[in-house]
């Protein structure tokens, strides 16, 4: 993270900002909720509240039991940087530019005009803050439109929650409302805080039931555990805080668990994701469990309605506020989608689509259909050093009744008797595909690397 700015800017020892916020929208923003936003990598709905009972997350396991709980929420995508993309933007990784990871090697980023959270509520008058792990532009945050990105002066996660928790108890009521994302690389392997098993272990069936895996399992759960407690400091410092009541907290990810079958690919368990609003005297609260299909490029529609402002035309997300406020009986999405691009070494080019019953997953290059369960050291297998076993050649299309197969280890694509939902979710997925101008329709996926690498040869990018 670049270190703009010292702890004592954000604490009134002096002012200063890169982007000083607008104030046109005067002084009614004064009464406008704060938003704070946790997010961490890679833990899925790995948690004793989504179900996981041998997972000890006390404190997360309070904010659903305070706040609203989407059980059925999803990312765009099964890798890091583009998941995050929608996130912050309401838009699909095809229509933003961000498909796949934003760091070298290779270097894929937001379109101009793209805009983030922190822009789109920093032209309303919020001052917003970065604290800690940045996925989208590492390199220059402000560019995302993040007025203040304070230095963390302890090292680790400790120094996040630290320095995220003295500008929470800095904040005063009635003063201009703040955006604070505070971002972990928890809980990203390598795993490093012991291990779990006190509660047993759970593994889930697309993974063998080895001792590597459990092993490997005990200490992804004590890699939770630890930033279970890093969530209940904060969230501790904010109901001590003088805001507490007019702050609305989000808790997400950006894609499923760090195993084989998962992270890495558009599969159920690779886009599955928590997601958490919290905030007393609202909708947000009373412990209240969505069954609704959501999608991560949800949430800034459903953020700028609760908050009272217009969504953007070029949102591709939907608006769930209506429905949470009781205006709708049902949530507005039908459909959820998502993508892989290309990365990591793995083959896995592919588009999904997801309703309450079933999964389509259509794949852009050539593969290998895997045995399941997955038999495979976890941390070789992250570190591509070992693959998941194989037994033919994968079809272009795969076809899950997630109902009764949540796990997805049968594909049915091949059921005579399933062609029609087959054909029918293969024509909504490109139409979805048209709709994001998917770039997969004009060609094989081009990518920032080829570009570089061409550069570097010839002098010059090809032309498209």
């Amino acid at each position: 993270m670049n270190k703009l700015f010292s702890l004592g800017v954000l604490t009134g020892i002096t002012g200063f900002s890169l982007v000083q916020p607008s104030n046109a929208a005067g002084a009614e923003q004064k009464n406008k909720p704060n938003v704070i936003m946790i997010t961490c990598h890679d833990i899925g709905q790995h948690l004793h509240c989504y179900g996981v009972e041998t997972v000890r997350t006390p404190n997360i396991d309070k904010l659903a039991e305070q706040g609203v709980v989407f059980r059925n929420a999803f990312s765009t995508s099964g890798v890091c940087s583009p998941g995050r993309g929608s996130l912050h933007t309401g838009r699909y990784p095809q229509s933003n530019g961000l498909m796949g990871l934003t760091h070298a090697p290779w270097w894929w980023k937001l379109n101009e005009g793209e805009k983030h959270t922190a822009k789109i509520l920093g032209e309303h008058g919020y001052k917003t803050y970065l604290v800690g792990f940045n996925h989208i532009d590492p390199e220059n945050p402000q560019r995302l439109g993040y007025q203040f990105v304070p230095e963390i002066k302890s090292r680790g996660e400790e120094g996040i929650v630290q320095t995220a928790n003295e500008i929470i108890n800095n904040l005063e009521p009635n003063a201009d409302p703040v955006f604070i994302k505070i971002g972990f690389h928890l809980v990203h392997r390598p795993f490093t805080h012991g291990t779990d098993s006190v509660n047993g272990i759970f593994v889930p069936p697309y993974l063998a039931n080895t001792k590597v895996m459990r092993e490997d399992l005990a200490q992804y759960q004590a890699q939770i555990n630890y930033f279970d407690k890093m969530v209940g400091e904060i969230v501790d410092a904010l109901e001590s805080s003088k805001v507490a009541k007019n702050t609305l907290l989000i808790f997400t990810s950006d894609h499923g668990i760090p195993y084989p079958g998962s992270k890495w690919t558009a599969r159920r368990a690779g886009i599955q994701v928590p997601f958490m609003f919290y905030m007393p005297g609202t909708v947000f609260t009373g412990g209240k469990q969505i069954y609704d299909l959501f999608s991560n490029v949800d949430f800034i529609p459903t953020l700028l309605s609760f908050l009272g402002y217009d969504i953007p035309k070029n949102i591709q997300g939907m608006d769930f506020y209506p429905f949470l406020s009781g205006k709708a009986e049902k949530g507005p999405r039908k459909y959820v989608f998502a993508q892989y691009t290309t990365d990591m070494k793995r083959d896995n080019v592919s588009r999904s689509v997801i309703t309450e019953k079933y999964q389509l997953i259509r794949f852009f290059d050539q593969g290998r259909s895997v045995k399941w369960p997955v038999d495979v050291d976890p941390q070789e297998f992250a570190n591509h050093v070992e693959r998941a076993k194989s037994i033919a050649p994968r079809p272009f299309a795969q076809l899950f009744d997630i109902q009764n197969d949540p796990f997805e280890l049968v594909d049915l694509s091949g059921n005579k008797n399933l062609q029609a939902i087959k054909d029918e979710l293969s024509a909504k997925l490109l139409e979805w595909m048209k709709e994001v101008d998917d770039p997969l329709l004009k060609g094989p996926q081009r990518t920032p690397y080829y570009d570089k690498a061409m550069k570097d040869f010839t002098g010059k990018v090809p032309d498209n």
